[in-house]
């Protein structure tokens, strides 16, 4: 159903599914340090039966219940906001925590904003990362406050994630909040050119497509303009993205990014580093005129942990070149015209072998450290055009393991 404002312009009839829960008040909540993201350290009562205060993924509430010992705990008497754990992962902020925040603040913008801290964060406080996108949303550092100890809240206010890790398709009513929240940040002006969000500057523990800093330098050659989100301030990375008509990603955190802008005409793909990825779907489709996911997955090379799962977020991907180009065309950049197939073979190749170098140090994160046999890695080259490349892989993997003695 549409009807017109005073101005002329469309306003459209907001379905149930487009508008957010009510936000939610707690009295006598106790809070501790967050065990992790899935624990986020909120005691809310009957916590088995609270869907909008705690944590969503998929569609699926994925928090737990913590375990605090209330006989220690401080008491705060004037009422909080709840915002989430504190979160140092720029992907897990974007995506997960920040969507509580516009509703909140637009009914409690002058309360303190409480996190809860995780058991292992022994940093000395908040990250740059952190600083910045709350600084996008216009939050004073001297808002936030960090739980660090059992406390007991008074009077808790919590707003329901507007939208969650690859959730349904995000309310109208919180892409309106968000934009009314956000708006003096931005100039206004028409989106116009194409921009390229690379990945080509992350470690390769990171998971990248093989070559992508050749396409790089191929695509700023055609006037292509290239975005490395790690190397700007957080607001002209926002500012650059509002104003590109075509937004290209290669897949990966950089997407929940774009989730700290509302609505724009413009078109926004993502090259797909794993094969059927339609990440954040649900998040982009509403903020853009059209959605593509880029079909130039041409396969992959992974590791396993000690459960035998891959550890897909760290893959080498490689791309289907015909797909990449093809893709490229329909948005006027002729890719092939200056595309030399023996410098990205040169490029893929060592592109490869850092990532075993990366991928076997000995020193990698828990989280990384690859499990599987040598066997299991090398045996994937041949399929995908490697085989030149097995004996260096295999010399790497040799020399990195000795490291260990």
């Amino acid at each position: 159903m549409t009807s017109m404002t005073k101005d002329g312009k469309a306003a459209h009839a907001i379905d149930e599914q487009d508008r957010l829960p009510p936000l939610m008040t707690f009295e006598n909540v106790l809070m501790d340090k967050a065990a992790n993201r899935q624990v986020p350290g909120a005691a809310w009562p009957d916590f088995d039966t609270q869907v909008h205060a705690r944590l969503r993924r998929r569609g699926q509430l994925v928090c737990k219940a913590p375990k605090i010992d209330e006989t220690t705990a401080e008491i705060v008497e004037k009422p909080v906001v709840f915002a989430s754990v504190y979160e140092n992962h720029f992907g897990h902020l974007t995506a997960e925590t920040v969507p509580r925040l516009p509703q909140a603040l637009a009914e409690y913008g002058d309360l303190p904003l409480i996190f809860t801290r995780m058991r292992g964060d022994t940093s000395n406080g908040p990250s740059q990362m952190f600083k910045s996108v709350m600084d996008w949303l216009r939050i004073p550092q001297s808002q936030i406050h960090f739980v660090e100890k059992p406390t007991l809240f008074r009077q808790v206010h919590v707003a329901a994630q507007g939208e969650h890790l690859d959730g349904p398709r995000t309310p109208t009513e919180y892409l309106d909040l968000l934009e009314q929240r956000i708006a003096p940040n931005l100039r206004q002006r028409s989106p116009g050119g194409v921009a390229f969000v690379t990945r080509a500057g992350l470690d390769h523990k990171m998971g990248a497509h093989a070559a992508e800093r050749y396409l790089v330098s191929c695509l700023r050659e055609l006037g292509v303009r290239i975005i490395q989100p790690e190397a700007l301030l957080l607001r002209e990375q926002m500012r650059l993205y509002a104003r590109s008509k075509h937004l290209v990603f290669s897949e990966g955190s950089a997407i929940h990014g774009r989730q700290l802008l509302g609505r724009v005409d413009q078109s926004i793909s993502i090259l797909r580093r794993r094969r059927q990825s339609n990440m954040a779907r649900g998040q982009m489709e509403p903020r853009c005129s059209d959605l593509t996911y880029v079909p130039c997955f041409g396969g992959a090379l992974h590791l396993t942990n000690r459960g035998g799962a891959r550890l897909h977020w760290a893959m080498k991907s490689f791309y289907n070149i015909d797909a990449l180009h093809s893709f490229f065309a329909d948005l006027g950049v002729n890719l092939a015209q200056v595309w030399v197939q023996e410098k990205y073979r040169q490029f893929r190749d060592k592109d490869v072998l850092g990532w075993v170098f990366a991928m076997y140090d000995p020193m990698i994160e828990p989280w990384l450290k690859p499990a599987n046999s040598d066997e299991y890695l090398l045996d994937q080259f041949p399929a995908l055009h490697l085989s030149h490349l097995q004996d260096q892989a295999a010399a790497i993997i040799k020399a990195r393991k000795s490291a260990l003695g």
